[in-house]
């Protein structure tokens, strides 16, 4: 879910500095036990890529393309799940146009019962111009990216969807943190709800997550079961400029690779 506020044209803020991207090796089967795999998917994409991503799409799929009004949302969407097939061609081996997916109660998406041989869960965010695809074996994922905005409503924002106690964190922090902050906020209990498969069906307000600066990213409590949240690890993403991320998923080993995703053009 993207913020923005509801009563003005929301401006960039401040950029976060990158992480590294790599390139992915040529060969892929899944992540190890203990791995998550996350790819950086660049959303502008040249006629070519795009036109290779929209031959790989099902019917249904170029159908909800064509539901976006303005035209650079829909080659946003194309690529996007173009690439999400792509990424999951590599890890299962099927091509890329003969995958299929099922939808979880809530939408989430997963491999349909005849691709899940190899036991790959995945996710995918998208923001701007920018998309974030998780990866992980025989494990729940969630991940979340934001284009980070200036919100002149965020303590309204805060206040409705954030729980007391991270509430009582924000509303504490200098006004110059509280852009990062939010968004930091935001995004680790987004990838914690998709990473549950319930999205905004779950209450924000119903669990913790660490997001000020010098608090390392966690989970650090879940209601009304307080064990919830030693089942989870929660890791903050750095996207690149503009962005901020996140991603959650079980169990408590985590070992991460970020890959650059690039176009097939052959």
């Amino acid at each position: 879910m993207n913020i923005q506020s509801e009563d003005e044209p929301a401006q960039p803020a401040s950029p976060i500095s990158p992480s590294t991207w790599l390139a992915a090796p040529a060969s892929l089967s899944h992540p190890g036990p203990d791995e998550v795999h996350i790819w950086r998917i660049r959303l502008e994409q040249d006629e070519t890529v795009l036109q290779k991503m929209h031959a790989v799409l099902s019917a249904d799929e170029r159908q909800r393309a064509l539901q976006f009004k303005f035209e650079k949302l829909q080659k946003r969407f194309v690529i996007s799940r173009g690439a999400l097939r792509d990424i999951l061609h590599r890890y299962t081996g099927h091509a890329a146009a003969n995958i299929v997916f099922e939808y979880e109660a809530h939408g989430k998406p997963q491999l349909a019962a005849a691709f899940k041989q190899n036991g790959i869960q995945f996710n995918l965010s998208h923001a701007e111009n920018l998309a974030l695809c998780g990866v992980a074996w025989r494990r729940a994922i969630g991940v979340d990216v934001e284009c980070i905005r200036s919100l002149h409503d965020a303590e309204r924002i805060a206040q409705r969807f954030f729980s007391a106690r991270e509430n009582a964190m924000f509303g504490a922090l200098p006004p110059a943190e509280k852009t990062a902050a939010f968004y930091n906020c935001w995004t680790r209990k987004e990838a914690f709800i998709k990473a549950l498969g319930e999205g905004l069906t779950h209450p924000l307000h119903r669990f913790d997550v660490a997001f000020v600066e010098g608090e390392p990213p966690a989970l650090l409590n879940t209601r009304p079961d307080p064990l919830e949240a030693a089942r989870w690890t929660l890791q903050a993403l750095a996207p690149g400029e503009g962005y901020a991320g996140a991603f959650v998923v079980s169990g408590k080993e985590a070992h991460l690779q970020c890959w650059e995703w690039d176009a097939p053009r052959h």
